[in-house]
C-alpha cells in the first residue's frame, strides 16, 4: 500500500529542501565566482549561471609561484601526519582496550587530562624553538598527531570485538603486535577510516600553528597562502586604496580567492566519496561501544 503524503510531510520536505539550499548556495556561488569576469561580478554577484565565462582566475592561480608551493607544502604536512596519527592512534586504542595492560586506567588518565588542560600556547612555541624545528614543516606534522580523541573511538571500537579472537590466536603463538597489526586492524576498517578522514581534513584546512611557527613564505602551507591573499584585498578595501581604474583589478582579485577555495576543497571532495561508507559506521559504533 502506498502511504499517503500528509501536510506535514510537504512542510518537512520543503523545510529540508530550503535548508538545503542554503548550505549548498555559498558553495556554489563561490564556483560560479571564480569562473565570472569582472564586470559580471559587479552586475551580478548573486547570479546562478554564469554568462561569459573566463578561466584567468584559475590562470593566475597557477603561474603564482605561492600557490603551487602552497599545494606542495600541504599535500606533504598531510602525507608524513596522516600515517603516523593512524600509527599511534591505532596502537595506544589497541593498548588501552586490554584489560590485562598494566596501569591502563592511569595511563588512560594521563592521555584524556590534556583534552581539558593544556600548557597554552607559549610554552609550546618555547619548546618548539628549543627542538630547533621554527620556520619547518615538522611541528606542523608532530603537534596532535597522538589525539585523545581519536584514540578513545578506536579504544572504544576494539571493545565490541570479541575476546575469543584474541585468545584464538594466543593459542596459535600470535603475540600482541601480531594480534594488534594481523586481527584487529583489518578489523577496524570503518574506524580507521573515519579517523583517516578527521586526519586528512583537520591537517589540510589548518592555518594557525602554521602562522605561529612558520615565517618563511616558502614554507607556508596552502591555508596560509590562501589567508594571505584574502587579506591583502582586505587591506586594500579597508585603505581605501584603490582608485576607479584599479576597480576591475580588485573584482579580478575577488575571482581569484574564489578560484583558491575552489582548487583547496578539490582535494578532500575527492578523498570523501571513498571513506563515506565507512564514516557513519565507524564514528556510531566507535562513540557508543564500551
Amino acid at each position: 500500500m502506498k502511504k499517503r503524503i500528509t501536510i506535514a510531510d510537504v512542510i518537512i520536505a520543503a523545510v529540508m529542501i530550503a535548508w538545503g539550499f542554503t548550505i549548498f548556495y555559498p558553495f556554489y556561488n563561490t564556483v560560479l565566482t571564480s569562473f565570472m569576469t569582472e564586470a559580471e561580478y559587479m552586475k551580478h554577484p548573486f547570479s546562478f549561471y554564469v554568462r561569459d565565462i573566463t578561466f584567468d582566475a584559475y590562470k593566475t592561480i597557477f603561474t603564482n609561484s605561492k600557490i603551487p608551493r602552497g599545494f606542495t607544502n600541504s599535500l606533504i604536512i598531510v602525507g608524513a601526519y596522516t600515517p603516523l596519527s593512524l600509527f599511534l592512534t591505532a596502537t595506544a586504542g589497541y593498548a588501552m582496550s586490554r584489560k590485562r595492560f598494566p596501569l591502563r586506567n592511569l595511563i588512560n588518565n594521563f592521555f584524556v587530562l590534556p583534552m581539558y588542560f593544556g600548557g597554552g600556547i607559549i610554552p609550546l612555541y618555547i619548546l618548539v624553538k628549543n627542538l630547533g624545528m621554527l620556520n619547518s614543516l615538522w611541528p606542523i606534522i608532530l603537534i596532535g598527531a597522538m589525539s585523545t580523541y581519536n584514540m578513545i573511538l578506536v579504544k572504544n571500537y576494539f571493545y565490541g570485538i570479541s575476546d575469543s579472537l584474541e585468545e584464538s590466536a594466543r593459542i596459535d603463538g600470535a603475540n600482541d603486535i601480531r594480534i594488534c597489526f594481523q586481527i584487529y586492524l583489518p578489523l577496524a576498517k570503518p574506524i580507521l577510516a573515519t579517523i583517516l578522514l578527521f586526519c586528512v581534513v583537520g591537517k589540510w584546512n589548518e592555518w594557525y600553528f602554521p602562522l605561529l611557527f612558520i615565517t618563511d613564505t616558502k614554507q607556508w602551507p596552502l591555508q596560509l597562502v590562501l589567508r594571505e591573499t584574502i587579506n591583502e584585498v582586505a587591506n586594500k578595501i579597508n585603505a581605501g586604496s584603490l582608485s576607479d581604474d584599479q576597480l576591475g583589478i580588485e573584482t579580478f582579485s575577488q575571482s581569484v580567492k574564489m578560484a583558491t577555495v575552489v582548487v583547496t576543497m578539490v582535494p578532500i571532495m575527492c578523498v570523501y566519496p571513498f571513506m563515506q561508507r565507512y564514516f557513519i559506521k565507524g564514528i556510531m559504533i566507535g562513540a557508543v561501544k564500551g
